[in-house]
């Protein structure tokens, strides 16, 4: 137990200040506004989307994923927008941890104390786990999917890789931006993988990227990929 007392204090601290009066603090702006009213239609109306918020520069959509990421917790606080300031506020914690997890898998655990600890007090990292908008999971899905392809080099099995596919997927419908995790994933694939096995490993990757982003995809497939096309 005293083990692990560092890393408890380090949780209830970073706990403390994502969900102190969430409620009475929280960030409620346009972007917010649009979404809960989406997710609204989807839970009263049963107007379900395979289109995501529009993007801030050049005209296209993108993917749908994060409503529903928010559709439960909407759902459970009957409507109140505060319920998806919880699932950002519980994606932010879990991101602690997952960077305890993943410092002392590749430093130690000095490092992973500290660096868990700078992001549960970290001023814009508490901001952006205290508010719901899309780019805000960001961090927890690309340290997932480093973390994925990294167990997949090492422990030889497929589905690892597949699952670096699927948060791939869930990020390029969180941000346009995130397709630099493609690029990063493909440079860390070429390295820790032997040529030979290059083209599977590929392969497994495109096909969990389509399972994560398959939503998105239903839609630019029906409708002649407006949205790819806009972005090229």
């Amino acid at each position: 137990m005293r083990r692990w007392l560092p890393l408890i204090l380090i949780l209830a601290i970073a706990a403390f200040l994502r969900f102190y009066n969430l409620s009475g603090y929280i960030q409620f702006l346009g972007d917010q506004g649009r979404d809960v009213l989406i997710v609204k239609r989807m839970i009263v109306e049963h107007k379900w989307t395979l289109l995501g918020p529009n993007a801030s520069v050049g005209g296209f959509f993108t993917g749908p994923i994060y409503y529903y990421f928010m559709l439960p917790f909407l759902w459970a606080f009957n409507l109140d927008p505060v319920g998806p300031a919880y699932l950002s506020a519980l994606i932010g914690l879990a991101t602690v941890v997952l960077i305890y997890y993943f410092c002392k898998h590749f430093f130690n655990e000095r490092v992973a104390l500290v660096a868990s600890f700078l992001a549960a007090i970290s001023p814009k990292i508490v901001d952006i786990s205290r508010f719901s908008w899309n780019p805000n999971p960001v961090p927890f899905f690309s340290l997932l999917a480093v973390l994925f392809l990294y167990v997949s080099a090492i422990q030889r099995k497929k589905i690892f890789t597949v699952l670096c596919g699927v948060m791939l997927g869930v990020l390029f419908q969180l941000h346009y931006i995130n397709t630099i995790f493609v690029a990063i994933s493909g440079i860390s694939l070429l390295l820790l993988f032997p040529w030979r096995e290059w083209i599977e490993q590929i392969f497994l990757i495109v096909l969990g990227f389509i399972i994560g982003d398959s939503l998105f995809l239903v839609f630019e497939i029906r409708h002649g990929f407006p949205n790819f096309k806009s972005m090229w």
